[in-house]
């Protein structure tokens, strides 16, 4: 039988940005004569993240098996829940970056479920901005891309911040962090606007900012969602409860065609997704 398939064509190398040229589609044959132990398998939806989950069934919405109850959700779930040091009635701050993304999304919205009283997204445009307040519960958000966001952000953070989940790094994060209280926490989840830079991960940071954290005792170690395996299976359970009763809400940027793999991943990489970036192969 003939089947399609992408392919990784080329790297963009150092410091550069994933581009469609990066990525071949070709046609293939594959046999339907199965040995011991073979499993063929329909491909329903792709995950453009750097990683890729395996679907399952959530009330017949098999991608949210690829985002809010994949490892998306447990990143965003376990991540604040485990990093971020939530204490409901303390009358806590958090600000997400990259606040509009498959994971942000879903951290900012946990946050609150989990205690804290005020919750600030970042992200890249006023329509984001905008989802993030009317139908996410965002108290604030704010569009990195006007003047003024450190101003901007210290009037909705009048009191500091107390959680910063970390999804992008760079000089946002500076600024977030420039803002933060004493004995606050870090949760770095990721840092995207690094990804296409030669640098280690996680990237090393300005001399002012590390000063600001050691001055004021803010924890910043990198967050591995993998190394919280015992805690998985409590975690999708959870994550399901808020789904089923609409605590939680999910969205989702869907393409359709494997033939747009390539151009889904660069949108995302470059912050074209609102919730997380999908890709329908079949129905």
């Amino acid at each position: 039988m003939k089947v399609t398939r992408v392919v990784l064509a080329s790297r963009p190398g150092n410091d550069g940005e994933p581009a469609t040229e990066n990525f071949r589609l070709e046609e293939t044959d594959l046999t339907e004569e199965l040995t011991d132990g073979q499993v063929l398998a329909r491909t329903l939806y792709i995950s453009v993240d750097p990683y890729l989950l395996d679907p399952g069934l959530v009330d017949g919405h098999l991608s949210h098996f690829l985002g809010a109850v994949g490892l998306t959700g447990l990143t965003a779930y376990l991540g604040v829940k485990e990093r971020g040091h939530v204490i409901p009635g303390a009358n806590q701050t958090m600000v997400v970056s990259g606040a509009a993304g498959a994971c942000g999304s879903l951290a900012g919205q946990i946050g609150r479920f989990l205690g804290c009283s005020r919750v600030v997204g970042i992200c890249g445009t006023d329509e984001k901005c905008s989802l993030l307040t009317s139908a996410l519960g965002f108290d604030a958000a704010l569009n990195y891309k006007e003047k003024s966001l450190t101003d901007k952000l210290r009037i909705c953070c009048p009191d500091g911040v107390d959680v910063y989940f970390d999804n992008v790094g760079g000089e946002i994060s500076d600024l977030v962090i420039s803002q933060m209280t004493k004995n606050s926490h870090v949760i770095l989840c990721g840092q995207i606007s690094q990804y296409n830079k030669d640098v280690p991960y996680p990237p090393p940071l300005p001399p002012q900012t590390a000063a600001i954290l050691k001055e004021r005792n803010i924890t910043r170690e990198r967050f591995m969602v993998l190394s919280y395996a015992d805690q998985h299976e409590a975690g999708i359970h959870q994550l399901s409860q808020w789904l089923r009763t609409g605590k939680l809400k999910v969205k989702e940027t869907i393409v359709q065609g494997i033939e747009n793999t390539a151009g889904a991943f660069v949108s995302m990489m470059k912050g074209g997704n609102i919730g997380k970036q999908i890709v329908q192969i079949s129905g």
